[in-house]
């Protein structure tokens, strides 16, 4: 499942290294409004392409959740910063040790120089400890490379997710977090973006902060 906005650059790459490596996966994109040819990239590689029109990563992901039809599923970010070579690990791992859900963890894994600025380092820190202090211990609450359970997938789409933006793994994790499925993190590794992230670390932080604080009051 890889949510996609404006990912010329990378998705192309993306999906041909995931395509080798995993030749019998069913590859969902959801192209959230893009401007450029993300959408007419990925379909040139055969995948299946979904187009969600409101715009946000969690409405694109709850499109993907709704189309998934396979026990197991991974979610990843569609600019090559997550390695498909480590999904292998994600699944083996949720298979082997029971867990519902497994998030890879950039900051016990292997990162490129530049992958992650200073202040983003320190704001995933702080955002995981919050994390950590209100729900269950976790290094990497924003990590945006994560493998499903089918159970899992239908107790998110049950409860439902509302916040549009960044805000979608902070969310996951707390929901997730409050009900009796399991939860395993493993390291990964983690590169730098080819071109700017969309990502505002302070705004985008702050709102991620405010979620995991609502969530916690909910």
């Amino acid at each position: 499942m890889i949510p996609a906005y404006n990912e010329e650059g990378s998705i192309g790459e993306l999906l041909d290294r995931i395509m080798m490596l995993y030749p019998d996966a069913e590859i969902i994109v959801v192209d959230n409004n893009s401007s450029d040819r993300t959408a007419e990239i990925a379909a040139s590689r055969g995948v299946r392409v979904i187009f969600e029109g409101r715009q946000g990563k969690t409405n694109a992901m709850l499109a993907a959740f709704r189309n998934v039809r396979t026990e197991y599923a991974i979610m990843m970010d569609a600019d090559c910063t997550y390695s498909p070579e480590d999904s292998a690990l994600l699944i083996d791992v949720l298979k082997g040790e029971g867990a519902d859900v497994v998030l890879g963890s950039r900051l016990r894994g292997e990162m490129e120089d530049g992958s992650i600025s200073r202040l983003n380092r320190i704001g995933n820190h702080i955002l995981s400890l919050t994390a950590t202090i209100l729900y269950n211990p976790v290094s990497d609450v924003c990590t945006g490379h994560w493998a499903f359970r089918r159970r899992a997938i239908d107790y998110l789409l049950e409860r439902g997710l509302k916040y549009p933006g960044f805000e979608l793994e902070a969310e996951m994790f707390s929901k997730l977090a409050r009900s009796d499925l399991r939860i395993v993190e493993v390291p990964i590794s983690y590169r730098r973006r080819s071109d700017e992230p969309k990502l505002s670390s302070l705004p985008d932080g702050f709102r991620i902060f405010k979620t995991l604080i609502f969530e916690r009051l909910r």
